[in-house]
């Protein structure tokens, strides 16, 4: 297939943090949102580039054979597109490689609930051993951003040997870069360099600047018999490559909706995972109260559009039905919810999460109506189910008067224009949009 018609495919895998796992078919970054492993440091949001791709490449015989796809300026090199045999991105990410004598398969999962990317590679076919060798190139920036090449003082240490077979190495913290981590099963040879000038064509043709530095703190080599597995791994936590990679790694990255839809049709069940991939679920402090503080968020949030929109609760509450109804996942929309409903003030809805973590946005006069609408979704599905979920949402909307839209006034939303209709009296709260 041609190299164009391969970018304009593109994968997403999600960690039900608002971290993700997004590229095109052969791997080839095409927008600065791309990357392996884009982490949400303050989940859902404050989403960074770390590990931005692999260059990989097969040894055989003494012959190199590139397996990645990068574009630089007047030229895409490697073109390891060529060597690309296969690819399916169900129930995850998994591409086949073949050279002459050998056939290499990749995988990869995203850890649930972790800021964690496995990568595993399969030696499927073959009469002899090859040698893989994997160069991991970093960004470490947040995915509005783009690096460029500075003299920091970027380094690789490794972490204290873990017992079993693997290692975890350390990027330290900058006064501009968080802390990683890596681990493998291989041997890694510390050699930074800068990775000058790659090319992000889609930013380009939106007349954005696309062209980036990446570091690469040094290769890591493998020697792989037929038959066998290796594996890397990236994370914003240390690492026990013992421990991750000895666990089944389709199991850790599974949803739990592969559980609610059984019995259900192949098409439905493919809807339900992709549908999955929206919803975030918001680790809370073992002191957060959610209910009386309004800047600590959703327990429960949606990300409604991939890979570079910030959450807004409109999208999620329109989309609500699909995502937690017909689903089956009552408990988590029963949670985003009630955790919104907290964060009412004088009966409007917060309208987006920032990026940036800073605190919600109140800028649509529509979000409260839209819940409403989500809460009698949510009623009439379950029925009689939470009779004090009915109350609780019962009481918030009596109690904030969202019929009355005077009550919104320090917000800019006045009282009805006409029987049925409201208005905003000032720009920054929009009526809908």
């Amino acid at each position: 297939m041609p190299l164009d018609a391969l970018l304009g495919r593109e994968w997403l895998v999600t960690n039900s943090l608002g971290g993700y796992a997004c590229s095109t078919v052969p791997c080839l970054n095409s927008r600065k949102y791309h990357g392996l492993l884009v982490a949400a440091m303050a989940p859902p949001v404050r989403r960074m580039v770390l590990l931005s791709r692999l260059e990989e490449t097969v040894h055989r015989d003494g012959w190199p054979f590139p397996l990645a796809t990068n574009e630089y300026p007047g030229t895409v090199s490697p073109e390891g597109y060529r060597m690309l045999r296969a690819f399916s991105h169900e129930p995850f990410p998994r591409w086949a490689y073949q050279g002459e004598g050998w056939t290499l398969e990749k995988s990869l999962h995203m850890v649930r609930g972790r800021n964690t990317v496995q990568l595993t590679y399969t030696l499927l076919g073959g009469d002899k051993p090859i040698d893989l060798e994997l160069r991991p190139l970093l960004a470490l920036r947040g995915i509005h951003e783009l690096t460029y090449q500075w003299q920091a003082p970027l380094s690789v240490e490794q972490v204290a040997r873990p017992r079993g077979r693997g290692q975890c190495h350390r990027v330290p913290a900058t006064g501009r870069t968080p802390e990683v981590f890596f681990a493998h099963d291989g041997a890694f040879e510390s050699q930074p360099a800068w990775y000058f000038n790659t090319i992000y064509r889609r930013e380009q043709e939106r007349g954005y600047p696309g062209l980036e530095d990446l570091w690469m703190p040094g290769p890591v080599r493998y020697t792989l018999t037929p038959g066998a597995s290796v594996h890397f791994a990236c994370s914003t936590d240390p690492i026990d490559p013992a421990a991750l990679f000895a666990h089944d790694a389709e199991a850790a990255s599974r949803s739990p909706v592969t559980y609610s839809i059984a019995g259900r049709d192949d098409t439905f069940a493919e809807l339900a995972r992709a549908a999955d991939q929206f919803v975030v679920t918001v680790p809370q402090a073992a002191d957060s109260h959610p209910s009386s503080d309004h800047r600590s968020g959703p327990t429960v949030s949606v990300i409604s559009l991939y890979p570079w929109a910030a959450p807004s609760t409109r999208l999620a509450l329109i989309a609500f039905p699909g995502l937690f109804l017909v689903t089956g996942r009552h408990a988590e929309g029963r949670a985003f919810l009630a955790s919104l409903a907290a964060l009412c003030d004088g009966g409007l809805l917060p309208s987006e999460f920032p990026e940036d973590g800073s605190s919600p946005l109140y800028q649509g006069a529509d979000v409260s109506l839209w819940f409403v609408y989500a809460a009698h979704q949510y009623l009439r599905h379950t029925g009689d189910e939470d009779r004090n979920a009915r109350r609780t949402y019962e009481s918030q909307i009596e109690g904030e008067e969202w019929s009355c839209p005077r009550h919104g006034a320090s917000r800019g939303e006045t009282s009805p224009s006409a029987p049925g209709l409201g208005r905003t009296g000032r720009r920054s709260v929009r009526a809908a949009g």
